[in-house]
């Protein structure tokens, strides 16, 4: 009875929080939908001044902004006590107006939202804090100037508690969600959630779909001890990171297990607007918010 009663109490309890508006270019969606990673040039407007410790995530927080991306955004550097010399380039760039190559996953999630608006294309004045009302990410890093970053995709450490699968998909999906289309634009009307590094194992459903930038397989999600919480979620593997590696050595039905962290799944907000006046799917713009997950660590067996 656990479950059902956390789903049902999830269901009333997402409405009440305060609901955050997203404007997006239709455009900028087909760019990304179908890719785990972004590149970009970005303007390091300000950047924690070392990495947050390890019992909090360990990540760096690296504020500023992108034509491309046209929202207040933040850049986080995984495990980033363990680059040093990227954190004296950061700190080199910071707060000076240059450009700076970045690539890493793109992240659209309402975890750091505030109760602003957030809508794309509007002038963006300089950011004075790490953490400002933002809904775009790119976390983890990949790249950021000529710093390969991918060694950074590693678990976190023993002093870190990541959130159970259980807990984490079931709020994820409870998450309600209203696509409003506009001309060009849609409007995306959803509620904040947070829940990052999400420890669970996968079992490959079906041969991955490969990308210039990494792979997708859809994978069924059970937590430790092999208790299925989501039958079908489609997980991103960052090109040549340790879990698409690992997961390059696996067949369909096999196992892994990983740490993922939640975004929007773009490629579905697509396939809701396409189909939007199809009486096959009644109501599709209204339903609940589409996620996806991106392996970002191996754990040890």
């Amino acid at each position: 009875m656990k479950r059902p009663l956390l789903f049902l109490l999830l269901l009333t309890t997402t409405s009440t929080f305060a609901q955050i508006q997203i404007t997006l270019r239709k455009s900028f969606i087909d760019s990304l939908k179908n890719k785990i990673t972004i590149t970009t040039d970005y303007t390091i407007d300000i950047a924690h001044k070392t990495p947050n410790p390890v019992s909090k995530d360990a990540d760096m927080h690296i504020a500023g902004r992108s034509e491309d991306v046209g929202l207040p955004m933040v850049a986080e550097i995984m495990n980033a006590a363990g680059q040093p010399q990227a954190l004296k380039f950061v700190h080199s760039v910071e707060g000076k107006d240059q450009k700076t190559p970045l690539t890493g996953v793109w992240r659209l999630w309402c975890e750091h939202a505030g109760e602003d608006i957030q809508d794309q294309g509007e002038e963006i004045p300089k950011i004075t804090t790490t953490n400002p009302p933002h809904v775009f990410e790119v976390h983890p890093i990949t790249k950021l100037g000529t710093f390969d970053l991918l060694p950074t995709l590693h678990p976190i450490g023993d002093k870190f508690t990541y959130k159970k699968a259980d807990d984490a998909l079931f709020r994820y999906a409870a998450t309600r969600c209203t696509l409003v289309p506009d001309g060009d634009n849609v409007m995306i009307q959803t509620n904040g959630i947070g829940f990052n590094y999400v420890e669970c194992k996968i079992e490959l459903l079906d041969n991955p779909v490969i990308e210039d930038d990494g792979r997708f397989i859809f994978c069924r999600i059970t937590s430790l001890d092999d208790e299925v919480v989501a039958q079908k979620v489609r997980i991103g593997f960052v090109l040549n990171s340790p879990p698409e590696k690992k997961v390059k050595t696996l067949a369909v039905g096999k196992t892994m297990h990983i740490i993922a962290i939640p975004r929007i799944d773009l490629a579905l907000v697509s396939f809701r607007l396409k189909n939007a006046d199809n009486p096959k799917f009644p109501n599709i713009l209204s339903w609940n918010l589409p996620f996806e997950l991106i392996a970002v660590a191996v754990m040890p067996n």
